[in-house]
């Protein structure tokens, strides 16, 4: 395996692990969800989600499951569409099946959870474009929380490639990435957002 992915490398070997392994992506988040709940586990006992509406919010509110959903704070930037995410959408309905209150569309009080470890799952390697308005707000929240801060797969607002950051990006103490660091996060800037770097498997042959 590589030491270092680029995005398209990264997208070929999810697309790998189904098409020919026949690896449900499904079982993919979980193994991601599993690994980023260990690390987080490290961090402290009280956890804040903020969970965009991508695959990358959904192996956040997939992890809120092996943190114990007492321990949990989610707040979801947006419904996902199940057209387009249909796994992360099925984690909103286990949650919300087991009587899990997620917050949408609506950020927490940062000094009600001062002390907190906040988990950064909004958006993933495929982030391309400059964050503006409320997406904007929600990384600028996470970026003034107190407590220890993890990041899923890569920093919020940090391009995987270049490592550029588009508008505003999420500083983690600890980013939990999959498989192998993205090019971008081990540019100058990159290191910087992302904290130390946890580099855990997705149960891949």
């Amino acid at each position: 395996m590589s030491a270092v992915l680029s995005v398209a490398e990264a997208r070929a070997i999810d697309r790998d692990a189904v098409e020919r392994l026949g690896l449900p992506t499904l079982l993919l988040m979980e193994n991601a969800a599993r690994s980023v709940a260990e690390v987080a586990r490290s961090l402290g006992e009280r956890f804040v989600v903020l969970a965009g509406a991508g695959n990358n919010g959904g192996d956040g509110l997939a992890a809120v499951r092996h943190l114990g959903v007492a321990r949990c704070t989610i707040h979801l930037l947006a419904e996902p569409d199940p057209r387009k995410c249909a796994d992360a959408a099925l984690q909103v309905r286990v949650l919300r099946a087991a009587g899990v209150p997620l917050a949408v569309g609506a950020l927490p009080e940062l000094d009600a959870h001062a002390g907190a470890v906040w988990i950064d799952a909004l958006f993933g390697t495929g982030l391309d474009r400059e964050l503006t308005g409320p997406a904007r707000a929600w990384v600028e929240a996470f970026e003034r929380a107190r407590g220890p801060k993890l990041s899923v797969d890569i920093p919020s607002g940090l391009h995987g490639d270049s490592g550029q950051v588009l508008g505003v990006a999420c500083h983690a103490d600890v980013t939990v990435t999959f498989v192998a660091p993205k090019t971008g996060m081990l540019t100058p800037t990159g290191r910087r957002h992302c904290g130390r770097i946890e580099v855990v498997g997705l149960g891949l042959p």
